[in-house]
């Protein structure tokens, strides 16, 4: 006869007392205890209910609280063992077998995996099969081994709702008529191909984030998803092989890309994306300022922008239909613009300057200059820079400027000086030293420079300087130059 598992009751624990309320000054400091300590006033069986919630190194621990609690990690819905189990495989196989084969509880929310499967593949097998039977919901393996393969049998989970994969492959052809409760998908340095990505997004039509990062082989991506109602996020990160993304996904609400400067092909502008994130490496072949251009016009209405400098060249004024003249664009709802200067070309200060005129609703604005110099030749002195000194253009929108990497270069504070001598409404201009200790500012100079400031500015805005590893302003960009990490 099969062995029922043991449920989490009451029966179990010690019996609940009963506290009287009263009046006198020793039950006030009573409740003043309670108050401070909110876990002693739970019955038993809820806080032993309560701690099979826990991952399970916390769960064990809080086992020993009370003889009471010995068991209750049987029960756990948790079970996740990651860095902190790293020391010795052969324990950690031991250890996760010896926890699966205890098991007790009805339910198994998560399963989390990181390590060495050399040797453990059966075992990780057992482990999945078992999860399965007891409605896993988020399952997160990353091996460090390449050649792992999730079987399509271990692919019919009806009950996952988040999987995350890494150096895990899935075997074809991919059997995922079990994935109709899906909504995230995160799969890093995955051998993917094309067909794979399609049937993830085609059966999984309640997916709302879809997150690839170093997947080598795929080329192609391709967002379909007009039929999907949730499909939101959509983020694909050092994919050294991609070529072209397609999307047709009217509910996308943000965007993140890193990487070459590729084809971006959308279907239609997508009126519900509300952030952009375009970081793109020095490209290492010619690329066409209109595949840009493309990119720019689909995400005129996002409010948060990070992206590097080659997109605001490719926007920069040119030769177009044989007049020279800039792009005709303006992100009517962007109030927080990052610019990232690694990879520039020939970016100046016109080029930021006219963008950020484009830019109506502008209150926030983040420069990593990267130890970028800027271009400032004889066009820029003869042509671009009067026409920066005549324009009447203020930034009334704009509240605060961060510069990262700021070493008061000549033509560093050229952009200062047109940037503070618009801003009249600016609060904060924050000042961040370079990541490379040595490069210092120049300390005589320092009283010239506020001096400088002071003269320049149209507001009354406060100044910081913070070190690089000691950022204390408080203010900080939406997203991290290396959020893909």
């Amino acid at each position: 006869m099969a062995k029922q598992p043991k449920s989490v009751s009451s029966e179990s624990c010690p019996p609940p007392k009963k506290i009287k309320l009263s009046l006198s000054s020793s039950s006030s400091s009573s409740l003043s205890s309670l108050r401070k300590d909110p876990l002693s006033n739970l019955l038993p069986d809820v806080l032993q209910h309560v701690f099979t919630f826990l991952p399970i190194k916390e769960a064990i621990k809080a086992c020993t609280v009370s003889t009471w609690f010995k068991r209750t990690w049987v029960h756990n819905r948790k079970l996740m063992f990651a860095h902190e189990f790293h020391r010795n495989t052969a324990n950690l196989i031991a250890l996760v077998d010896h926890v699966f084969d205890s098991h007790e509880g009805p339910d198994i929310q998560c399963f989390q995996l990181h390590m060495n499967q050399s040797g453990a593949e059966e075992k990780i097998k057992k482990w999945l099969k078992i999860c399965i039977q007891k409605g896993i919901q988020e399952l997160d393996l990353s091996f460090f081994q390449y050649g792992y393969v999730l079987t399509p049998e271990l692919l019919e989970i009806p009950t996952l709702k988040i999987l995350k994969l890494f150096n895990v492959q899935i075997a074809m052809p991919p059997v995922i008529n079990g994935w109709q409760s899906l909504h995230t998908v995160i799969l890093r340095n995955m051998d993917l191909i094309e067909e794979q990505l399609e049937n993830i997004m085609h059966h999984g039509k309640l997916i709302e984030c879809l997150d690839l990062c170093s997947c080598k082989r795929i080329r192609r991506v391709s967002i379909f998803a007009r039929n999907h109602r949730n499909f939101r996020t959509l983020k694909i990160a050092t994919c050294p092989n991609i070529e072209r993304v397609e999307i047709d996904a009217p509910t996308l609400q943000r965007i993140h890309y890193c990487g070459f400067i590729i084809n971006f092909q959308f279907t239609q502008v997508v009126p519900s994306l509300d952030v952009a994130n375009f970081t793109f490496y020095r490209s290492r072949n010619y690329w066409r300022p209109s595949t840009l251009e493309n990119v720019a016009k689909h995400v005129l209405h996002v409010r948060v922008l990070t992206t590097s400098a080659q997109f605001q060249e490719a926007l920069a004024s040119r030769f177009r239909d044989g007049v020279f003249q800039g792009s005709q664009f303006c992100f009517s709802n962007l109030k927080e613009l990052h610019l990232i200067m690694e990879g520039a070309i020939f970016c100046n200060p016109y080029d930021i300057v006219m963008f950020v005129k484009n830019c109506p609703l502008l209150e926030m604005l983040f420069i990593d200059l990267n130890d970028y110099n800027f271009e400032c030749g004889a066009y820029w002195e003869m042509h671009q820079r009067p026409k920066l000194n005549a324009l009447s253009h203020y930034f009334d929108g704009l509240k605060v400027i961060k510069l990262n990497s700021f070493m008061f270069l000549k033509s560093e504070l050229q952009l200062l000086e047109i940037l503070l001598k618009r801003s009249r409404f600016l609060e904060a201009l924050i000042f961040i030293t370079p990541k490379n200790a040595r490069i210092k500012i120049y300390e005589p100079l320092i009283p010239k420079y506020r001096d400088l400031i002071n003269s320049w500015k149209a507001s009354p805005a406060k100044v910081g300087v913070f070190e690089h590893a000691n950022d204390r302003s408080g203010i900080h960009p939406s997203h991290k130059k290396d959020w893909y990490i």
